[in-house]
């Protein structure tokens, strides 16, 4: 897993990635893994879940033009 995963093994910056879909395989793997055995993701995964499912709803609507950032 890559070195986003925090401190203690924990996979919370990788979280939003994995509910998205956005993660290779083998992180996505990894997070699932980690999911099993620690509470404190779990939880984390399970606030997040909904979130993700609306922002599916998203897909195809108009970003606000005051809300783009320049590169």
């Amino acid at each position: 897993m890559t070195s986003q995963s925090g401190r203690g093994g924990h996979v919370r910056m990788l979280l939003g990635a994995y509910l998205m879909g956005g993660l290779p395989k083998d992180d996505a793997a990894a997070v699932r893994a980690h999911l099993e055995v620690c509470a404190r993701c779990k939880a984390e995964h399970d606030d997040l879940a909904p979130v993700s499912g609306l922002l599916g709803l998203l897909s195809g609507a108009q970003v606000p033009p005051r809300l783009i950032v320049a590169p």
